[in-house]
């Protein structure tokens, strides 16, 4: 399979998994909200009297939102000083990288001084796929008119 074949494949599958998020959202709205009118917190799915899977509606669980970090913070250390930690602004971390230089190996400060404390990675490179303004459409197209299989695309037998 060339470039081209790899790259429309690519592209319908991220248009078809696009899809069937939003059709996983939509159908699990519907069925929360059967479910909430007669009061389960779990249903069957079937197929021909089979039992394929359970869907559950989970427990809220309970969390803690602070709303005043300095009280917060003043509070730990009256009570646990010993969990208050010394820290750069988050906000602040990149700006001060960016500063940096990475050559050979060695990490440079901004006075030109190598650095132990601090390493460089790179990142593996990934594919993307954005959609032309029409691509989506034209894909559901090529769907509809069985231009383009999704059994040949995902090898399903």
């Amino acid at each position: 399979m060339g470039i081209k074949e790899l790259s429309l494949e690519l592209a319908a599958v991220s248009m078809i998994a696009d899809e069937a998020k939003k059709a996983k959202d939509r159908l699990r709205a519907a069925l929360q909200a059967e479910m909430d009118n007669i009061g389960a917190d779990r249903v069957k799915a079937e197929y021909q009297d089979n039992v394929i899977a359970y869907v559950t509606t989970t427990k809220p669980k309970f969390k803690w939102v602070i709303k005043s970090n300095n009280s917060f913070i003043q509070w730990v250390k009256a009570n646990v000083p010993s969990e208050i930690v010394e820290s750069v602004r988050e906000s602040s971390v990149d700006a001060i990288l960016d500063k940096f230089n990475y050559v050979d190996d060695l990490v440079i400060d901004p006075n030109g001084e190598v650095v132990s404390w601090l390493e460089g990675t790179q990142s593996d490179p990934y594919l993307m796929t954005k959609f032309s303004a029409d691509g989506r459409e034209m894909l559901k197209s090529a769907f509809q008119s069985n231009q383009l299989e999704f059994k040949k695309m995902w090898e399903i037998e």
